[in-house]
């Protein structure tokens, strides 16, 4: 189970505009997949997703794309 939802995450963050851990949930949720915020935050931490601020708000990525786009985002 764990295994499954920590790979939704990341075909929600690489293909969606996640900005808050509600977000992310309600994605989840979206697929069939129940979690709580408690569970969100400690996948956000096991998975070492970073937020990252931009002139139009603010999103979740895996450390290598804040890298990548460090130019247009600022770590926050």
């Amino acid at each position: 189970m764990k295994l499954e939802r920590h790979a939704k995450i990341r075909e929600i963050i690489e293909t969606g505009n996640i900005e808050t851990q509600e977000d992310l949930a309600n994605a989840l949720r979206a697929e069939k997949i129940e979690v709580t915020q408690a569970t969100v935050s400690r996948d956000i931490k096991a998975l070492h997703l970073e937020k990252v601020a931009s002139k139009k708000g603010s999103k979740y990525f895996y450390p290598e794309s804040a890298v990548a786009d460090k130019e247009k985002y600022l770590r926050i």
